[in-house]
């Protein structure tokens, strides 16, 4: 999905030697693309961080599009979005916003780092 640009992406399916470590970072949203999972159609949103020891590391975090209430227009309201669609999504590539950090783990026990929440 990114083959055209040097990225590191952490992900339930994209697992790095370094992990990011839990906690709120300084953000860009770089891409929001679109792609279906075992979950159903999702759009993948990649916030590269901007501070910390972890600057310029990129965190990917899906989420299903449609549902106003949803995760996605939730990530998205601090960049301030009122949707939780791709289009939306895509207009807010470029807006900055502070990301909070959360490992998690996959069902095989591989951790990982994802985007909790948004804050404007």
């Amino acid at each position: 999905m990114y083959a055209d640009t040097a990225v590191r992406i952490q992900n339930r399916s994209d697992l790095y030697a370094e992990l990011v470590a839990e906690g709120i970072y300084e953000a860009e949203l770089v891409a929001a693309d679109p792609f279906a999972n075992g979950f159903g159609a999702r759009v993948g949103l990649v916030f590269r961080l901007l501070d910390g020891r972890h600057a310029g590391a990129e965190v990917m975090q899906s989420a299903a599009p449609g549902s106003p209430t949803g995760k996605l227009a939730d990530l998205l309201r601090a960049l301030g979005a009122t949707e939780g669609t791709l289009a939306a999504a895509r207009a807010a590539i470029g807006k900055r916003c502070r990301v909070a950090i959360r490992h998690g783990a996959t069902k095989s026990g591989k951790v990982f780092a994802g985007i909790e929440k948004t804050y404007g």
